[in-house]
């Protein structure tokens, strides 16, 4: 292999490649990245066994050829050096990669040609199109609701499933918290099989990272799906989970007839006075007490120890009951993925599910657990499985 390439054109590739590859951990050949040289571009890969990423980019190639090296070593170097020219080849006698730029040079070490995993390429069937920026939304309203646990298999994954043509739903659900978006794509729609796919949570962080904001190209198969940036130069695969998702919209219906209880509230005045609130709050006691009426809403920290926060918002409530509890950071990362100016919250009970969204939104919901006070000093958080 011996190629010339501009660091502009190869940086961003490499950082790329490299953000998904394990740091010290892992066989050797994970922790590599794959430089292959053909067809007057150079082609770069990588993969934690799971993650896939490949990236084509414009290159002067003038021998081709297939060679890996230790990953974070070539992508410090590549970020470090000048912009310009870069000639990247193969020593064949010292059986190593020579980088050279100007007067510069340096050797990294060769991986075994073996080593090589042959990455899927992206396959070009059934192809939809989708906003870069909506994928990071999803992600973003939907990952607080997933679960860390690996026990709980379905729950540490977020469900993307059909709904009423041409509606997408996207759902998450960890036991105590369920998000719902609804999203009408009718090619996306089409593409999904009848059961939906899973896309376990350790995934979404690499992919919000990857996706540029503008719109790319997406298709699945049975095990994987697969995105393509427009102009088909970078692609990016997640492996797909087999688990048995919950039946959430049995649970959401189950609780539809049981709302008897409305506040009405500004949403910025209301996280800038958990904010606050937040600030008396403990390790141990970590809640927002809410005592309800008709035109405003009184809040307070349970944590009974520390200093007294009191705080006094406008709203507008209908319903018989008087108060209730929340855990305060909890609340604050739902109204924070809520863009709405007022906020609707439908009280089914003291202990019993929440529903949050927008004033007049429908596309977008969550489902919380309030947290039941014991003795007025002491809380638990029920799950509502």
């Amino acid at each position: 292999m011996n190629i010339v390439i501009y660091k502009e054109d190869l940086v961003d590739g490499i950082i790329k490649a490299s953000n998904i590859i394990p740091y010290k951990t892992g066989a050797a050949f994970l922790r590599s990245i794959w430089l292959k040289a053909e067809s007057q571009s150079l082609k770069i890969m990588s993969t934690d066994s799971n993650v896939e990423f490949i990236g084509q980019y414009r290159a002067e190639v003038l021998e081709e050829g297939l060679i890996g090296t230790q990953g974070r070593k070539i992508t410090d170097l590549i970020r470090k050096l000048k912009p310009g020219k870069i000639r990247i080849k193969l020593d064949q006698e010292k059986q190593s990669l020579l980088i050279q730029q100007d007067k510069r040079q340096f050797r990294l070490p060769m991986n075994e040609r073996s080593w090589f995993p042959e990455l899927e390429e992206f396959p070009d069937q059934n192809v939809f199109t989708i906003s870069g920026e909506w994928i990071r939304g999803i992600v973003d309203k939907s990952q607080f609701c997933i679960s860390d646990d690996d026990t709980m298999q379905a729950m540490t994954c977020m469900k993307i499933a059909p709904g009423m043509n041409p509606a997408v739903e996207i759902c998450a659900f960890n036991g105590h918290q369920l998000s719902l978006y609804t999203y009408e794509n009718q090619e996306f729609f089409y593409s999904l099989p009848e059961k939906g796919i899973l896309i376990p949570k350790k995934y979404l962080n690499e992919l919000r990272k990857w996706v540029p904001a503008d719109k790319v190209e997406a298709t699945m198969t049975e095990s994987k799906i697969f995105f393509r940036t427009s102009d088909q130069r970078e692609s990016f695969s997640i492996p797909l989970s087999m688990y048995q998702f919950p039946n959430y919209h049995q649970f959401i219906d189950s609780y539809a007839d049981k709302f008897t209880s409305t506040l009405i509230i500004d949403k910025e005045e209301l996280i800038e006075a958990l904010e606050r609130i937040k600030i008396f709050n403990t390790e141990i006691q970590m809640s927002t007490l809410m005592e309800l009426s008709p035109e405003e809403i009184k809040l307070s920290s349970t944590a009974v120890e520390s200093w007294e926060a009191q705080e006094i918002v406008s709203c507008s409530y209908e319903g018989e009951l008087g108060q209730i509890v929340f855990n305060t950071r909890s609340l604050l990362e739902i109204l924070e993925n809520m863009h709405e100016k007022s906020i609707r919250f439908s009280f089914s009970g003291q202990i019993l599910p929440c529903r949050i969204s927008g004033e007049e939104n429908s596309e977008y919901f969550v489902m919380t657990m309030p947290v039941q006070i014991e003795e007025q000093t002491y809380y638990t958080e029920e799950e509502i499985v």
